[in-house]
């Protein structure tokens, strides 16, 4: 089931001394596209233009150091909604390719609570709607 928008990703932060290219790799296996009804449905009202995704990782240098991710969206140049969460014990202590997992639950959370914001809002969240009378 697919849609045929895009999103713009940029993949940002530092993993513990690995090179941004195996940081970026990492975050792209780990990526979770909407699925679903509501999440396919809420996707659609922001995606046109395509939207933009800023996720960004960072674990400091050391064995068991704690890092954080998040992702938000942007849509028109505005915030739509936005996650985060703390790295997950096994990605605090291993290569970037152990924070897929973390990327994909945080990603999972982001669609769910777009989707959710939709169905209660009865339009995408961020900035109020211009209308010209005239």
């Amino acid at each position: 089931m697919t849609v045929g928008q895009g999103i713009r990703l940029h993949v940002d932060g530092m993993y513990g001394g690995y090179p941004h290219s195996v940081l970026r790799d990492a975050v792209l296996q780990g990526v979770a596209c909407p699925s679903g009804q509501a999440e396919l449905h809420a996707f659609s009202m922001v995606a046109d233009p395509s939207p933009h995704m800023h996720i960004f990782v960072t674990r400091p240098i050391g064995q068991g150091q704690q890092g954080a991710i998040s992702a938000r969206l942007f849509s028109h140049g505005h915030f739509v909604i936005g996650e985060r969460m703390s790295l997950s014990p096994l990605a605090r202590s291993q290569s970037p390719f152990s924070v897929t997992s973390d990327i994909n639950l945080m990603m999972a959370r982001l669609w769910s609570d777009l989707a959710e914001r939709v169905s209660h809002d009865g339009h995408a969240p961020g900035p109020p709607t211009v209308q010209h009378f005239g």
